[in-house]
């Protein structure tokens, strides 16, 4: 009878042991695509305010050319008004097809005289 308990304990325990460690490996898993989206954010960002909203085919060939991570992708869209050029840059993990991360950039169009 004690060696039953002893094993039921066991078993119990490493049922436990095992949910941490699938939470450890998913929560790893979302700080890595967090970092990626963040690094990438920021390369974005970087063409962004170099090139303008009126660069776009230039940020978005230097941003694939660089680009190796096959199982994330990333979309760029542009907008603008009067005063301020706007890219939103988004990530997704490709595999679940979710979105990681997402922001909006804004730029000052600079007056010309």
């Amino acid at each position: 009878m004690e060696l039953i308990i002893v094993i039921l304990f066991f078993a119990l325990t490493s049922a436990v042991c095992m949910r941490v460690f699938i939470k450890a490996h998913d929560v790893a898993h979302e700080t890595e695509s967090a970092n990626y989206a963040v690094l990438w954010a920021d390369n974005a960002a970087e063409c962004f305010y170099e090139f303008g909203g009126s660069g776009r085919d230039m940020i978005e060939t230097t941003l694939s050319s660089a680009f190796n991570l096959p199982e994330y992708s990333y979309s760029l869209d542009f907008s603008s008004d009067e005063t301020f050029e706007y890219m939103t840059f988004k990530f997704f993990y490709t595999p679940k097809s979710e979105e990681v991360y997402a922001y909006t950039f804004k730029r000052h169009k600079k007056e010309v005289s």
